[in-house]
């Protein structure tokens, strides 16, 4: 029975399996008296060993999480402070960006601000004088003008009740998973999967059904494409269904910030109420109104506090410990893109390109060794942490079809490197496909299928001079590249073997020489 290569057989830690042999290079046979002949070549003594079948990959040591550090200002740096190869801490200064434009303008915005407090506190004095005067002879009493007023400031205050109960609502309907789209997208996703295991499965049973045809297999393989394109479909749909629900919490979230806004509005309109009653009742109710309204320096107290924290990301720090792999900015040029590159170096990564022939044999949590292309590299052991579902796309975001073979992005994480493996190493990641303790492996060819749908390989009875050639009955375990493990009654360590039973078939039965 063909068995997945990422298994294991009986679930035990298993190594090669290899064949004892005593193959030579001659070929076929020569006469020899009466018998006809066999090469000793063409005869291999099994034995029973571990076996295990591998494959390689090559890729790329890298980072596990780099970290890319920008500046949201664009300005000249001043100062730089590192370079490439040193070791950072978290809140370390790595650049100084010219600021003198930045501080320039909060020195103007300062000034402006203690000159409008000093007119507003001067015209408010003035007109306070008045105001206490006149405040005897004014008279308290309902006003239309200010009823309505506070009637808009109740119905923005329930508004913005209603709008923040909204927001909450449907954050928590996301939160707690309730949202009935999202819940119907997650199933399409679900059941995506479960179809690519479904194909999968009659893909491995037809493929250990004898005789099933080119066609049946290729269907087969169809479905499994089809099931994969499925997933990738129901989860862009997830995908953008996630998008459009964050979108309409943000759209609430605005509704909310505009209802706080227009409740903002309201109080100040009746503010504005209270002051127009006053204002009607005497003129220096006004004259504190406006002096008020001069004094009011709040939008470039909002502007100098932007400015100010301006001047703080002038100062570019390490927002992580590590080491400086890249210094994209020298002194005089402007902050724009990647500044800097901060990388943990015991923190890596091996990404490998694994083939399409062979990525159906890669597994998260499968143990992998590395070897890098330096010299006197030893083997690092990883572990799968993923595997791509995918191959690269192009610019278009269409399946590269340009002809060679796919290759997926296999993730695999270190659990033992050193010092001596550095990012951008490249190397080779090695796979066991399928291992087994205490079998017997033979070549491919010297297993042959019989019209009664049994599978058998040619034995002799002897090695040395002459023998008798045997056919006996074997189950296949496995069939690999070159090998195969077999078991059976007539087969054990020590059993003499041919290995091209194409070319002896017509001799079962026949005692034959045996010639070097």
């Amino acid at each position: 029975m063909k068995m997945n290569t990422s298994m294991k057989r009986g679930r035990k830690t298993v190594s090669l399996m290899l064949v004892t042999s005593v193959l030579f290079t001659s070929t076929l046979f020569t006469g020899c008296g009466s018998k006809e002949g066999i090469k000793a070549g063409m005869i291999t003594t099994v034995q029973s060993s571990n076996y295990s079948e591998k494959f390689t990959a090559e890729g790329t040591i890298e980072c596990a999480e780099p970290h890319y550090i920008y500046s949201t200002l664009t300005l000249p740096a001043q100062e730089v402070l590192v370079k490439e190869g040193d070791k950072v801490k978290k809140g370390d200064l790595l650049c100084v960006l010219d600021s003198t434009t930045i501080e320039e303008q909060i020195a103007v915005k300062e000034a402006t601000i203690e000159l409008s407090g000093k007119r507003a506190a001067s015209s408010v004095a003035s007109a306070t004088i008045k105001y206490n005067g006149y405040n005897d002879a004014l008279t308290t009493g309902e006003n239309l003008t200010l009823v309505e007023a506070l009637g808009n400031q109740e119905a923005a205050r329930q508004a913005l009740e209603t709008s923040l109960k909204a927001y909450e609502d449907y954050k928590q309907t996301l939160d707690l998973g309730k949202d009935p789209t999202l819940l119907a997208a997650d199933q399409e996703v679900a059941s995506a999967s479960t179809r690519i295991q479904q194909a999968q499965s009659m893909q491995y049973e037809l493929d250990d059904i004898e005789g099933t045809s080119k066609l049946e297999k290729e269907k087969a393989e169809d479905e499994v494409d089809s099931a994969y394109l499925s997933y990738a479909q129901a989860t862009q749909n997830r995908d953008a269904l996630l998008r459009q629900s964050n979108i309409q919490l943000a759209n609430l979230a605005k509704a909310a910030e505009n209802a706080n806004y227009n409740y903002l509005v309201a109080q100040k309109g009746y503010a504005s109420a209270v002051r127009s009653l006053e204002n009607a009742k005497a003129e220096s109710a006004e004259a504190i109104t406006q002096a008020s309204l001069l004094g009011d320096t709040s939008v470039e107290e909002i502007q100098l506090a932007q400015l100010e924290n301006q001047l703080l990301n002038s100062q570019i720090v390490a927002d992580c410990s590590g080491t400086v792999t890249a210094v994209n900015i020298k002194v005089g040029e402007n902050s724009t893109g990647v500044l800097f590159v901060i990388e943990d170096t015991s923190d890596l990564i091996f990404t490998a390109k694994v083939s399409e022939k062979e990525i159906n044999n890669v597994s998260e949590g499968m143990t992998v060794s590395v070897t890098t292309n330096a010299e006197n590299s030893k083997d690092y052991k990883g572990t799968v942490e993923r595997v791509a579902a995918y191959t690269e796309k192009t610019a278009e975001g269409e399946t590269d079809t340009s002809g060679k073979d796919a290759e997926f992005l296999v993730t695999i994480r270190f659990e033992d490197a050193d010092e001596d493996a550095r990012i951008g190493m490249n190397g080779k990641a090695s796979f066991i496909a399928y291992e087994e303790e205490s079998g017997i492996a033979v070549p491919n060819e010297a297993v042959f299928s019989a019209d009664d749908g049994k599978k058998y390989v040619l034995t002799i009875s002897s090695d040395k001079k002459s023998g008798t050639i045997n056919k006996t009955e074997v189950s296949t375990i496995y069939k690999g590249k070159r090998e195969s493990l077999i078991e059976g009654k007539g087969v054990s360590s020590g059993t003499h073997v041919i290995v091209d039973a194409a070319s002896y078939m017509d001799m079962v039965g026949k005692e034959i020489n045996i010639t070097d």
